[in-house]
């Protein structure tokens, strides 16, 4: 038995997985376990891990977790309960495969909880190193202590805690699991284990930098933040992995390099987003060589016109709607660059809907997926309807102001408004409750 239990949640990160674990192993204080928790990551990064299962001392468990369960539990968190009853320290503490620790971290943390045999929880400050995608240091900051403390919920990161098993198990007791893993603790699940923990103990400081937090673009709360909850159809998306998708229609539909090229999409309109984002969306038929068989598998929000023929037509709901004129075409500001040209059996093969008019009204409806401002404001349109956005949630989707279609008071007041597109802010249980 070990006197403390390293708990290292892994996902995809091949490129800094290696320094978390190598972290545990230049520890000054000797008697531990690391559990390496990965959660089904591509073969790079369990090759990364690999290398460091000869070692006796260093434990591995892979969820083997298939992409479309992700969203369904906080997989992190349900990591860590799996960790935790397969272990066996006195004390517990945690990291992720882009945090590491220095190398007293573990010795003085564990010097404090034997001095002060009444505390149970220590936490201590932290380098905050914002980083690009290779890895090159963008700024950094320091995390702080704030003393002793209850309420830790988004003020302690977990890794920067030791606690002792016997209060996870007095958690467990009253709770029926450690780490809340309901899908609502995605962004922010050691808030609410703080929680938990509040209600039996004290957090004491110990006011030195004893870990490296490392921020990436691809870190999850990066790629979470002011993400709506539901995408809007017609958003492009990327995980962590190469391929692109196109939401449409509550599915994703992967596009090749090749027809994303074709179909004049552009790259700065994907979205980065965390991989259990992405594969809760039901996988649809892909946007490759294939559309050009039927007309209904051509991707919604398109210009689209016959080769050598002046009619340009918008793609909405697998219907294409005639631009009647260059009026509407400069009003709801298409662009030229993206009309893709077919051939006319294949314009054919798309049913027809409603023309695209100036006078908007019961025959000629407004266009579907577009920015539309009206003065301080901004809405998305669709089935007819105009849905407000917040400010923070058009950055997140890559929705530029300058691109929106401008409509006056009396003009939006035409129109049914539908529920705020808003980031859905996962804030931490109320303190002390003991629902699971």
């Amino acid at each position: 038995m070990a006197k403390v239990t390293v708990i290292l949640t892994s996902y995809n990160k091949p490129n800094t997985v290696g320094a978390a674990i190598e972290s545990v192993l230049s520890q000054s204080f000797q008697d531990w376990e690391l559990w390496i928790m990965d959660d089904a990551s591509n073969e790079e990064t369990q090759q990364v891990i690999d290398s460091y299962m000869l070692y006796p001392n260093v434990y591995y468990y892979n969820s083997q977790v298939k992409d479309e369960e992700r969203h369904k539990s906080t997989r992190y968190a349900t990591l860590i309960n799996e960790a935790i009853s397969r272990s066996t320290g006195d004390y517990l503490c945690y990291l992720t495969d882009d945090n590491y620790y220095l190398p007293e971290r573990l010795q003085k943390m564990v010097q404090y909880l034997e001095r002060y045999p009444s505390v149970d929880v220590v936490y201590s400050k932290q380098l905050v190193r914002t980083v690009d995608n290779q890895l090159i240091t963008q700024a950094e900051r320091i995390r702080p202590t704030k003393g002793t403390i209850r309420y830790a919920e988004n003020i302690v990161d977990h890794c920067s805690v030791m606690h002792r098993r016997s209060l996870a198990e007095k958690v467990y007791e009253t709770y029926g699991s450690y780490w809340n893993d309901d899908p609502i603790c995605w962004h922010n699940g050691d808030a609410f284990f703080w929680n938990r923990l509040s209600a039996f103990a004290l957090f004491y400081p110990i006011n030195e930098v004893l870990d490296v937090c490392l921020k990436s673009p691809t870190s999850f709360q990066a790629l979470n933040a002011f993400l709506p909850e539901y995408l809007p159809s017609g958003t492009l998306v990327k995980g962590l992995g190469a391929d692109v998708y196109l939401i449409e229609d509550n599915h994703r539909r992967a596009i090749t390099p090749t027809m994303f090229q074709q179909l004049h999409y552009r790259e700065e309109n994907v979205v980065h987003i965390p991989d259990p984002v992405l594969f809760k969306y039901k996988e649809g038929p892909a946007i490759d060589e294939h559309i050009w068989e039927q007309g209904k598998l051509f991707p919604n929000h398109r210009l689209i016109k016959a080769s050598q023929e002046p009619h340009i037509y918008y793609v909405e709901n697998h219907r294409k709607r005639h631009i009647l004129t260059h009026k509407e075409f400069r009003l709801y500001k298409f662009r030229a660059s993206e009309v893709v040209e077919v051939s006319r059996s294949f314009l054919d093969s798309i049913p027809t809907g409603p023309p695209i008019s100036a006078h908007v009204n019961n025959q000629h409806p407004l266009p579907e997926g577009l920015l539309v401002r009206c003065g301080f404001k901004f809405y998305l349109s669709g089935n007819n309807r105009l849905y407000p956005i917040k400010s923070r949630v058009m950055k997140k989707l890559n929705l530029q102001m300058k691109n929106a279609v401008f409509l006056d008071s009396r003009a939006i007041g035409r129109y049914e408004q539908g529920e705020t597109i808003e980031w859905k802010t996962n804030k931490c249980q109320p303190r002390f409750n003991t629902s699971s």
